[in-house]
């Protein structure tokens, strides 16, 4: 009789065991991408999601969270995608959420930066980067492009003050002590954001460059079609029209206003602005693309104008 209950209970343990290990080691499960484990959330709360309230797994889990002295489990978003479950649940107890990115783009206004700030899953406490105390006197172009990481419901003002801090000391220490061009760091950022808005690539930023310091010296307009949009920001609808070149109530129409405009028309690139601190007013005037990622550079207004005949631009 002690034999066979001994079998029988041998048997129990292994019909267990084996499914127990096979779905504490199962990485192909059927769980959604993200588990979000509230503040607040109890340990069953959170076994519920991942067993998907199915008593069995359920049952697993519990013996798991048992064995292993498992109290607590912290709250956050947990990736599922090409984990076990065993790992999963390592996971949560120690803390290991999901990172996500926040990419801030050379060329991108303060416009871009709200709108992806608030589809991103950080919390917007800095809209319109109001956050952030500017000695330049303007909000406009003050951050340094990159890839910035964070977790979810973290302060967008922690990553925004973070990425203005490294402009400031990049300014600081490469431009402020050398600057070639102009005495105020504030015309440097205006320029490269213009720079950055009309290069096609990087060979050429310190050509576009030398035109418009070139322009400036000799107290000729920018005309930077650039400038236009930003002023039309955010209602801008995809076209420059005639009256929007004349407009003389555009602060920023760089077709009428003498000089650079007030403030910087994007997030610049450290190549801009090197180009704009570093670069001479050079022998070219005038540029057109030639490409969707290029433009051809002229000395006389009238090679420019051929160059558009040429490019049939002008029809």
């Amino acid at each position: 009789m002690k034999l066979k209950l001994l079998f029988i209970f041998t048997l129990l343990s292994f019909s267990f065991y084996a499914p127990y290990i096979a779905y504490l080691n199962d990485n192909n499960h059927n769980l959604t991408e993200i588990i979000v484990v509230k503040n607040g959330d109890t340990i069953s709360d959170t076994l519920d999601q991942i067993s998907s309230r199915n008593i069995f797994h359920f049952f697993f889990l519990k013996i798991f969270i048992k064995f292993n002295d498992f109290i607590n489990f912290q709250s956050g978003e947990y990736t599922t995608k090409g984990i076990s479950i065993k790992k999963l649940i390592t996971n949560i107890v120690d803390g290991s959420t999901v990172t996500h990115k926040l990419i801030i783009k050379e060329g991108s206004t303060i416009y871009d930066l709200n709108k992806l700030i608030n589809n991103s899953k950080l919390i917007n406490d800095c809209e319109m980067l109001s956050c952030i105390e500017s000695k330049y006197g303007f909000k406009e172009g003050i951050l340094y492009p990159d890839t910035y990481f964070y977790k979810n419901g973290m302060l967008a003002s922690e990553i925004l003050s973070k990425s203005h801090t490294r402009l400031i000391n990049y300014l600081e220490n490469n431009i402020e002590k050398n600057i070639y061009n102009f005495n105020d760091v504030k015309k440097v950022l205006i320029l490269a954001s213009i720079i950055e808005k009309e290069a096609g690539n990087e060979k050429e930023k310190n050509d576009i460059a030398s035109v418009f310091l070139k322009r400036l010296t000799i107290n000729m307009k920018l005309q930077a079609d650039p400038t236009i949009i930003y002023g039309l920001l955010p209602n801008f609808d995809g076209d420059i029209k005639k009256s929007d070149i004349l407009d003389n109530k555009n602060k920023f129409n760089t077709y009428m206003i003498q000089g650079l405009p007030p403030s910087p028309i994007s997030i610049s690139s450290i190549s801009s602005i090197n180009a704009a601190s570093f670069s001479k007013p050079g022998e070219y005037l005038f540029f057109v693309a030639d490409s969707k990622t290029s433009h051809y550079f002229s000395k006389s207004y009238d090679e420019h104008l051929n160059k558009i005949k040429e490019l049939r631009l002008d029809q």
